[in-house]
């Protein structure tokens, strides 16, 4: 079955004025998943008026009961069709379907959240003078645009969306190319089954990011830009927006820190390391845990059991059930993960892995062998920059301080990990660490209701988890009146 993905814009579903059709192939097995529309920047000014046209002639964005509604609405519809969401992401982009599943489900939860939230928008009222009353109130910032990855593209669309409809906004989203069809599906189910979502309030422009990601980002009648992706690009989005002075939310790349330190439970902080590298996605994700710091004490005892683990994942296609590890997204992506095998290699002990898969059934997908490297040199390219691919670096530590310090050495500052049998030495490390979240002998675990930072060239312009993400997507009024 082949699937189409079209624009969808005033609740219309329609193709691109270009008229041409981009074919999507799934990873792992090269058969065809479906096409969709490549839109020109007619198309972005269309979706565009109509959101535009949504926010400031209905009641969408001062009716917080309509919005309670409707997002209740969503999260059924979200909720009753996870396994067939789930199903077409893996399609697209590779990875195993039990991680599609959990994330779809994540999706539908963080709408949940926030349809309890959207009547909970106070201000405040002051008394500033004997005269004077202030009355400070949040108000939905307008039009946002939404610029969405491609690796948990479902999920990661639903932690923007959420909170920026509870706010009272309207948007037009952005898929990525890679998962254009599996974000359609998802909207799509929204928008031709829901009754209290008005016209307009979600609209879907499909095409390049050169194209249709550039004119939403600099587009004068959009409010807001939300974007995830890596921090190369995140610079770009920067750049354009700067051109009308746009407010922006970032979440950008990482190279996160799982410390193991020397009282640790091995057993469990090896498990954890494996599974903190999201080698399930192909290590395509953002938080994945690829830096591995170890005690010296424990390093031969932590890297043995690593590699044992390793040795004994299947790698395949996302869909079958015994598979561990799916293919890299594209032929481009698995060029950039083979490079810097490559570079490590040269600079380290190379101890499984290491090889593209390409023979009997990976001869049409884009596999890499799960690759670990031992003794890692901190300043390297591999230690330092983010791969996305299922490339794990063990760097061997001399004691906390150091761990902490190479840590914090890098250019990253999204999420890191702990491991020790002490929950106050791991809270002081915590402290110390310059990243965003922390989990302490756990990993990845993310609650809709509560907030994630993120420090550095990670990202920047407010959370969007928690009752935080509502200001990120409201703006602050400040009505004075003289009482006498």
């Amino acid at each position: 079955m082949s699937l189409e993905a079209w624009n969808i814009i005033g609740n219309e579903f329609k193709d691109g004025n270009s008229g041409n059709k981009i074919e999507r192939f799934n990873p792992a097995t090269g058969e065809l998943v479906g096409s969709y529309v490549a839109s020109t920047v007619e198309d972005v000014n269309d979706a565009i008026i109509a959101a535009r046209n949504t926010f400031e002639k209905s009641s969408w964005s001062i009716d917080p009961r309509q919005r309670t509604k409707a997002l209740k609405e969503i999260h059924e519809l979200i909720s009753n069709d996870i396994e067939l969401l789930a199903r077409i992401q893996t399609l697209e982009n590779g990875k195993i379907l039990r991680d599609s599943i959990r994330e779809v489900s994540s999706a539908a939860d963080i709408i949940d959240y926030y349809s309890g939230l959207v009547r909970n928008i106070t201000g405040r009222t002051y008394m500033p003078d004997q005269n004077m009353m202030s009355i400070v109130v949040r108000e939905p910032v307008g039009v946002v645009g939404i610029l969405a990855p491609w690796n948990a593209p479902i999920v990661l669309l639903a932690r923007s969306l959420a909170p920026a409809l509870a706010a009272g906004n309207t948007l037009v989203i952005k898929p990525a190319s890679h998962t254009a069809i599996a974000t359609y599906e998802f909207l799509k189910n929204i928008l031709e089954n829901t009754t209290h979502l008005p016209k307009g309030v979600i609209n879907l422009v499909i095409g390049s990011g050169e194209v249709v990601g550039a004119e939403i980002v600099k587009h004068r009648d959009i409010d807001f830009i939300s974007f995830t992706g890596s921090t190369d690009s995140g610079a770009l989005v920067m750049q354009e927006a700067s051109v009308n002075i746009k407010r922006l939310s970032l979440e950008l790349g990482g190279k996160t820190p799982n410390i193991i330190l020397e009282d640790a439970n091995i057993e469990s902080a090896v498990q954890g390391a494996i599974r903190g590298s999201m080698l399930g996605s192909a290590g395509q994700i953002c938080f994945a845990g690829t830096r591995i710091l170890v005690h010296n004490d424990i390093y031969k005892e932590v890297s043995n059991k690593i590699v044992e683990i390793v040795a004994n994942l299947k790698l395949g296609n996302g869909l079958d059930e015994d598979v561990d590890i799916g293919p890299i997204v594209s032929e481009a992506q698995l060029s950039n993960v083979i490079n810097y095998i490559d570079e490590g290699k040269n600079i380290a002990e190379l101890l499984i892995g290491g090889k593209r898969l390409n023979k009997n059934e990976y001869s049409k997908g884009f596999f890499v062998e799960p690759t670990i490297f031992g003794d890692v040199p901190p300043d390297s390219k591999i230690a330092q920059e983010e791969i996305f691919g299922p490339v794990i670096s063990l760097i061997r530590c001399k004691h906390t301080k150091e761990m902490i310090n190479i840590a914090n050495n890098t250019k990253y500052g999204l999420s890191a990990a702990i491991w020790t049998e002490s929950i106050g030495e791991a809270l002081k490390v915590a402290r110390k660490i310059k990243a965003g979240v922390v989990w302490i002998n756990t990993y990845g675990n993310m609650y809709s209701e509560t907030e994630a930072g993120s420090y550095k060239q990670s990202g920047m312009g407010g959370t969007l988890r928690g009752i935080e993400a509502l200001n990120t997507f409201s703006e602050l009024k400040n009505i004075l009146i003289k009482t006498e």
